[in-house]
């Protein structure tokens, strides 16, 4: 047999990738390794079986090796089927992140935002409005998360840009631009003995119920108020804790306790009458709201252009 040149060799396997383009058989050849079995895989793929056979015996027969160990009952992969199986994963995953990324840098492509609304409702809407006037062509599609979420879904390639506390997202592999800043409130009932108060000393906030926000949700927020309480040597009871601002602002008001929120957290219970936000004489350092975009990303000139607007609109609040 006549020896293959290094040059014949990559011909031949351009060749496989260009008949492999097509990635509906790669994609029906996992199905079929995870269903392990191809009358399974084929319900799902709403195909039947007897074309998704056909289809895994074409892709074996163009690639020369056997892909599958086929029984009564069941299929396993074979070597050579399960390192197929391996790749073919990371390039399906490949193959849909591309296309999301090419349907996003089209004329109707989507911002996605993750957002926390006791942070950015004040400024948010006001962004989001401006942006949409200038770039009507864009769709803003909003995740209400907590920071914990937004930095694995930023992470993950599922949100865009998210608006959090600075602190929550300062890392390396996070562009921030700072937004605005908000001092803390001790946030109490209307009927709360303390709700006269024009300021609320340390000693005031000794042996309080104390509602939260939850620890695995929010791991900054929770540092820094119980780090505050440590820090004075206060003694609270931590009476409940709460996966958002409207539960937490609920629970405020059904007089479960008090809680310490950035002064742009509880507006409609304030507004309402039935919640109280009084200023401290002392409190955590000040809470500074950031935009951040992942920087293992080129952003596109639209991202760019919403952080912008995040930007001015946080000022002008």
């Amino acid at each position: 047999m006549k020896p293959t040149s290094n040059a014949g060799v990559a011909q031949d396997a351009a060749g496989l990738l260009k008949r492999l383009m097509d990635l509906r058989h790669l994609r029906n050849f996992l199905a079929v390794v995870e269903a392990g079995g191809i009358s399974s895989a084929a319900r799902k793929l709403h195909l039947t079986q007897s074309a998704l056979s056909r289809q895994v015996k074409g892709l074996e027969e163009l690639l020369g090796v056997e892909l599958l160990r086929r029984d009564a009952h069941s299929v396993t992969p074979t070597a050579a089927g399960e390192l197929l199986a391996t790749e073919g994963r990371k390039l399906m995953q490949t193959a849909d992140s591309m296309l999301e990324r090419v349907l996003r840098a089209g004329n109707h492509c989507a911002l996605r935002v993750g957002y926390a609304p006791s942070l950015a409702g004040d400024f948010l809407p006001v962004a989001i409005q401006r942006f949409s006037q200038l770039h009507p062509g864009v769709r803003v599609s909003l995740a209400d998360l907590s920071s914990a979420e937004m930095l694995v879904d930023l992470s993950n390639d599922k949100l865009d840009v998210i608006v959090a506390p600075f602190s929550a997202v300062d890392s390396l592999e996070i562009l921030c631009t700072k937004l605005c800043c908000y001092e803390w409130r001790l946030v109490v009932p209307a009927s709360h003995a303390l709700a006269k108060q024009r300021i609320v000393r340390l000693g005031d906030l000794q042996d309080r119920r104390l509602l939260l926000f939850d620890r695995s949700q929010y791991p900054d927020y929770w540092e820094r108020v119980t780090g505050f309480f440590r820090k004075h040597g206060l003694q609270a009871k931590i009476a409940g804790e709460y996966d958002g601002v409207a539960s937490l602002s609920a629970a405020i008001e059904g007089n479960l306790g008090i809680a310490m929120l950035a002064e742009s957290s509880a507006g409609d219970g304030v507004n309402r009458g039935r919640l109280v936000a009084l200023p401290l004489e002392q409190s955590p350092e000040a809470i500074i709201v950031a935009a951040g975009i992942s920087s293992l990303r080129d952003p596109s000139p639209m991202l760019l252009a919403f952080v912008e607007e995040l930007r001015l609109a946080a000022t002008r609040r």
